[in-house]
């Protein structure tokens, strides 16, 4: 599936939104995103995510920022970008901190680490296709 066929909420008139897709291996990334200067929006987006406080300290300073984390406990790697004004966060479950370190080579060799372009470089990561699911 190429990067074309997965369709975004455009996120400048989102304030909050999110979307799922899934590897035919049951391996799922869920995409959020916000504006970070909707309070409301942040709150929904951050709210899921573990010991966010540091996040949200960093995304509060309004700059681009690129960074990851892994929950050993859920599998679930998180990786959040922002360009200053929406941060976006893929949450990719039910994967090893291995695969996770796979996804994060293959997004930055190729520098993709938007929204169309991160679900591509994971794919080509972990060998499997992926699925838009409502």
């Amino acid at each position: 599936m190429n990067a074309e066929a997965i369709k975004f909420v455009d996120t400048v008139q989102a304030r909050h939104s999110a979307s799922c897709m899934v590897m035919k291996g049951g391996i799922k990334i869920a995409v959020t995103e916000a504006r970070i200067d909707d309070p409301s929006a942040m709150a929904s987006f951050l709210g899921p995510i573990p010991n966010n406080g540091e996040l949200a300290a960093l995304l509060a300073k309004k700059e681009p920022l690129n960074t990851r984390a892994y929950d050993d406990e859920t599998q679930t790697a998180r990786f959040v970008i922002s360009d200053g004004n929406i941060a976006i966060c893929f949450a990719v479950t039910d994967i090893t901190i291995d695969q996770a370190e796979l996804i994060t080579i293959a997004c930055e060799e190729s520098n993709e680490w938007g929204a169309a372009s991160f679900p591509e470089a994971a794919s080509r990561a972990l060998g499997e296709p992926v699925e838009r699911v409502q």
